[in-house]
C-alpha cells in the first residue's frame, strides 16, 4: 500500500510505503493503549475511589442490606404471625380439653405454670427467628399431643354415648303414675312373709300404654303364671329389662324396638293384687335396682 503525502511545507509530494506489518504493528499500539486505559480508570475507581463511582458502590451496598432487612423482617413477621396462630389453636383446644373432660371424666392435659401467680408490667421482646422457631416447634408438639389425647377422649365419648343409648332411662309408664311397691325387701302382698322384690311397681291406670325404657331386642313376649303377660327386651351386654302384669302384649320375639316405644297395656294379670306395671332390670340374670337408671326427677313427679 502506498501513501502520498502532500504539504505546503513540501514543494513536492512524497509518498510512504505502508505494507501490512505497519497496520498490525498500528492496532496492537491502539489495543495497548485501550487497555492501559482502562485498566488505569479500574485502578483510580478502586484506590482513589472516585467520587461517581464511590456514590454507586454505596447505593448498591445500602440497596442490598435494605433488601435483606426487608426480607428477614418479613420473615419474622410470618413467624411470629404463626407463633400466634398456634397460641390461639392451643387456648381452643385447652378449652376442648375442660369440655370433654367433664363429659368423659378423664383429666384435663396440664396447661402448665405460666400463668401461675405472676405479673407486671408487658415488655415486649424484640423478634428473633431462633427462638421464634423453637416456640413453634413447641407449640406444634403440644398441640399433636392434645390432638391424640382428643382422639382417646373422642373414642370414650362415642362409647358412652353408644352405652347411655342402650340403657334403660326411659320411665316404662306413660302418662300420670306413682311409685309403688320399691326395690328391695317388703312384706308378700298375699301374706307369705317377708320377701326380696326384685323390681319397681308403678300404679297406673288401667290399660295405659307400657314403653320399652330404653332401645334393644324383644326376647320374650308371652304369658307367665306368677308375672302375667310379660315382655323381655335384651339390650346388650346382658343388660334386659322386663314388664310385667300388662294386660296386653303389643309386640313380638324378635323385634326390634326404639326407646319410648310401646310394647304393651298396664294390667293386673298373673300374681297381681291390682293394675300396675312391675318393671325389672336385669344384668348377666341378677336383678338391679331400676331406680340407679330411671332419672330421681322422674320419680318424684310418678
Amino acid at each position: 500500500m502506498q501513501i502520498i503525502l502532500v504539504s505546503s511545507r513540501f514543494s513536492l509530494a512524497k509518498s510512504v510505503d505502508v505494507n501490512m506489518r505497519h497496520i498490525v504493528a498500528a492496532l496492537g499500539v491502539f489495543l495497548l493503549a485501550v487497555l492501559c486505559g482502562s485498566s488505569a480508570l479500574s485502578w483510580l475507581a478502586v484506590h482513589l475511589r472516585l467520587p461517581m463511582v464511590q456514590a454507586q458502590i454505596e447505593a448498591m451496598q445500602t440497596r442490598e442490606m435494605q433488601d435483606k432487612e426487608a426480607k428477614a423482617k418479613s420473615n419474622l413477621q410470618a413467624l411470629a404471625a404463626r407463633v400466634g396462630e398456634l397460641q390461639a389453636r392451643m387456648v381452643q383446644l385447652d378449652g376442648l380439653g375442660q369440655h370433654l373432660s367433664s363429659r368423659t371424666g378423664l383429666e384435663p392435659p396440664a396447661r402448665g405454670p405460666e400463668n401461675a401467680n405472676e405479673g407486671g408490667p408487658f415488655v415486649p421482646m424484640p423478634l428473633d427467628e431462633k427462638k421464634l422457631t423453637e416456640e413453634i416447634d413447641a407449640l406444634s408438639q403440644r398441640i399433636e399431643t392434645q390432638a391424640e389425647r382428643f382422639n382417646n377422649m373422642e373414642s370414650l365419648l362415642r362409647a358412652a354415648m353408644v352405652r347411655r343409648a342402650f340403657l334403660p332411662t326411659t320411665m316404662p309408664v306413660a302418662g300420670p303414675s306413682r311409685l309403688g311397691s320399691p326395690f328391695g325387701i317388703r312384706n308378700d302382698p298375699f301374706g307369705r312373709g317377708m320377701a326380696l322384690h326384685e323390681g319397681l311397681d308403678f300404679v297406673a291406670p288401667y290399660g295405659a300404654p307400657v314403653l320399652a325404657a330404653a332401645g334393644g331386642v324383644v326376647v320374650n313376649a308371652s304369658y307367665h303364671h306368677e308375672f302375667g303377660n310379660l315382655v323381655e327386651i335384651n339390650h346388650g351386654g346382658e343388660l334386659i329389662t322386663r314388664y310385667a302384669h300388662m294386660s296386653a302384649i303389643k309386640v313380638t320375639v324378635g323385634m326390634t324396638v326404639r326407646r319410648g316405644q310401646q310394647v304393651g297395656e298396664l294390667g293386673s294379670t298373673g300374681r297381681s293384687t291390682g293394675p300396675h306395671l312391675h318393671f325389672e332390670v336385669r344384668k348377666n340374670g341378677s336383678p338391679l335396682n331400676p331406680s340407679d337408671f330411671l332419672a330421681s326427677s322422674s320419680l318424684a313427679r310418678r
